[in-house]
């Protein structure tokens, strides 16, 4: 009885000293985080031209394919000057093809007989028809940039995604390049999780990533697509950086920077919408990690795991 007292308690003591190692590892050298967000390019939208809008067929968070109407701009004013540009190149090609035929009859009379026209007139004809020429071309462009104004008139979704963050009304006056409306691009949805540099050592590009929603209780799948080479610093962090600035982790009494990992995701369930700068938890498995644990690890993984995604 006493050796299968003495037998039991040594059992739950290795298995406590098996899990406190664990469990240690995991919190403390596994590379998992809680400081994770899901990250959407959202792409500014803004009229190009000024005008009242006259229509809005979106409305916010609407979904919205690559090509959708967002907003239309009243368009008779670009008409207008698109028709008084086309009649400026008719009358400027009227006027290059006059110019043409005096230009020949001028050359055709010197080359019969050099006497009646001087050469003189022969290149101020010819100088008048190259004028002509670069007035025809002037009005082509002036032509091209209404018809651009025009077909400005209507702002379309550069994008498959959502429309957020929505301005303006119908019956608002645009004006040109103040946004009035955002599209989040449902194509660019990523995760940015946070490691402490200790941890980085075990992350690698292409590593399988598990991903839990804090509002949604389903574990996503992810592979990390690339690690941050440069991080802001704190104390001397400026606008023009460029940089993530993350806040600093303590562990212990040792300062660990947090350094971004861009995770993608490899597949999405429908049920499970995503929303940009929502928080995340991750876990990163190294290549080869079950493979290469021992037994008891793989014993306590499943453990570990539940107490990270806490």
């Amino acid at each position: 009885m006493i050796v299968l007292r003495l037998a039991l308690t040594a059992l739950l003591v290795v298995g406590a000293v098996f899990g406190a190692t664990f469990i240690w590892t995991t919190y403390f050298e596994n590379p998992w985080t809680r400081d994770a967000r899901v990250f959407a390019r959202s792409i500014q939208v803004a009229s190009y031209v000024a005008g009242n809008v006259i229509e809005l067929p979106v409305h916010n968070n609407a979904p919205v394919k690559k090509g959708d109407l967002l907003m239309r701009i009243d368009p008779a004013t670009y008409e207008s000057a698109a028709r008084q540009a086309q009649a400026q190149l008719d009358v400027s090609i009227a006027d290059r093809n006059v110019q043409a035929d005096n230009t020949n009859r001028t050359l055709e009379l010197a080359r019969r007989d050099g006497a009646t026209v001087s050469q003189a007139a022969v290149v101020q004809a010819q100088l008048q028809l190259a004028s002509s020429n670069a007035s025809v071309e002037a009005s082509q462009a002036s032509l091209e940039d209404a018809e651009i104004n025009l077909a400005r008139t209507e702002i379309r979704s550069t994008v498959d995604g959502f429309v957020t963050n929505l301005r303006v009304d119908v019956g608002d006056y645009a004006q040109p390049g103040s946004p009035v409306m955002a599209v989040v691009d449902s194509n660019s949805y990523r995760i940015d999780a946070y490691f402490m540099e200790t941890k980085l050592p075990r992350i690698t590009v292409g590593a399988e990533a598990r991903i839990r929603l804090m509002a949604s209780n389903t574990v996503l799948q992810g592979r990390v697509r690339s690690v941050a080479r440069a991080i802001a610093d704190p104390q001397n962090a400026t606008s023009s950086d460029l940089l993530l600035a993350p806040e600093p982790s303590f562990e212990w009494v040792r300062l660990a920077q947090r350094i971004p990992v861009d995770i993608g995701f490899e597949s999405l369930p429908p049920d499970v919408p995503l929303v940009s700068g929502a928080t995340a938890t991750v876990i990163i498995e190294p290549p080869a990690a079950e493979r290469d644990m021992p037994w008891y690890r793989r014993a306590w993984k499943p453990v570990g795991d539940w107490l990270a995604f806490r």
